[in-house]
């Protein structure tokens, strides 16, 4: 059997979603569908050498456009596969094709959703107006093409799970995304946090920034891809932040390994593979108590859930900061429940049943 992966989507940084994609093209021995794949990619992200990428390569705008296009595009494609793994609600229009198929969602596209209103809140009156009816379109498009097209639907989390329930009424099977465990391990503690987020507004950078002004003496570093709006920010923030913008792996992997402990306050996050990769080092964590944390820490054993409030996040990272290390097995132990092989076993078994029965 035949089996590709439909994503439209540009290979170029390796974020969870990318990794989480290759992941499963490598269990399935399955192909990539993507609109492009930077040549740097594969040297970035060595794994994902040992998959097929079939890229279109298009160059989309950016939206509401690329919403449009990337629709067209893959709506109008002919590939020759025998089951598809859909990932993303453009490359979901190749389903007006009567195909066997998986809809894995990371998530209902949020800006139609729950994420609505804060997404156009800071738009002035005249494009807010204009926003809210184009968004409004493509939601009831979304949901007719679900309820018309999609069979099968599978996600991330207990937390995407009810947000598909209330975008569409439908159910979902969840498939937590992998962590390769054998990766990552514990070599001591120097004297940094760490965060690994892209810089946006939906990571709350700011809550970051304002929680380790509190802490003057313990740094933080944060690794992920600075959006321009947000360079001005990370210029002025205090001495004991640092901002490493994108990293390789191996420099990723290495900071995991050596930090105090790990923090993350993204606005209800979908699941968040990153705090696993951070207990599969022995790390603990310091979350906030919303959306995919609640399913993978353990509040109390491999670090502390709390509110996204900065004098909390300050006392739960002082807590932890006088011994890290009385986490460490126990974050360990919880994060090989998403190893990769668990994962593997699992997602193989979920496509061939789905297989069978379409």
């Amino acid at each position: 059997m035949k089996i590709a992966v439909l994503t439209c989507r540009d290979f170029r940084i390796p974020g969870g979603a990318e990794r989480m994609e290759i992941d499963m093209a490598i269990a399935l021995d399955a192909t990539i569908v993507c609109l492009s794949v930077d040549p740097d990619f594969m040297e970035i992200y060595p794994l994902s050498r040992k998959v097929t990428f079939h890229p279109l390569h298009r160059a989309l705008p950016g939206e509401p456009f690329r919403q449009l296009l990337g629709m067209h595009l893959f709506r109008h494609l002919n590939l020759p596969y025998d089951f598809f793994i859909v990932m993303d609600d453009m490359a979901l229009r190749y389903l007006v094709h009567p195909v066997p198929h998986i809809y894995y969602l990371h998530t209902p596209r949020r800006v139609f959703y729950d994420m609505y209103y804060p997404a156009i809140r800071d738009y002035p009156f005249i494009k807010r107006t204009f926003m809210r009816i184009i968004l409004s379109v493509f939601r009831y498009l979304d949901q007719r093409f679900v309820a018309g097209h999609v069979r099968t639907i599978a996600c991330n989390s207990h937390n995407t799970r009810n947000r598909i329930w209330k975008a569409y009424q439908r159910d979902a099977t969840v498939l937590y995304p992998p962590v390769h465990t054998e990766l990552y391990e514990n070599k001591g503690y120097k004297d940094y946090w760490l965060a690994v987020t892209r810089v946006d507004k939906w990571k709350r950078i700011e809550l970051l920034i304002d929680t380790f002004r509190l802490l003057p003496d313990i740094p933080l570093i944060i690794a992920g891809k600075i959006y321009p709006r947000y360079r001005e920010l990370a210029r002025k923030a205090p001495d004991n932040i640092t901002f490493l913008d994108s990293i390789s792996d191996e420099e990723l992997v290495s900071l995991y390994s050596l930090c105090r402990g790990f923090i993350t306050t993204a606005i209800d996050e979908d699941f968040g593979i990153t705090p696993v990769e951070a207990m599969a080092s022995g790390k603990p964590v310091v979350a906030v108590r919303e959306g995919g944390y609640q399913e993978t820490v353990v509040d109390g054993y491999t670090g502390f859930l709390v509110a996204p409030d900065k004098d909390e996040l300050a006392r739960a990272i002082s807590d932890i900061d006088r011994d890290p290390s009385r986490f460490a097995g126990e974050a360990r132990r919880v994060a090989e429940r998403f190893d990769y092989g668990i994962f593997r076993e699992a997602f193989v078994s979920f496509v061939n049943t789905s297989a069978e029965n379409q």
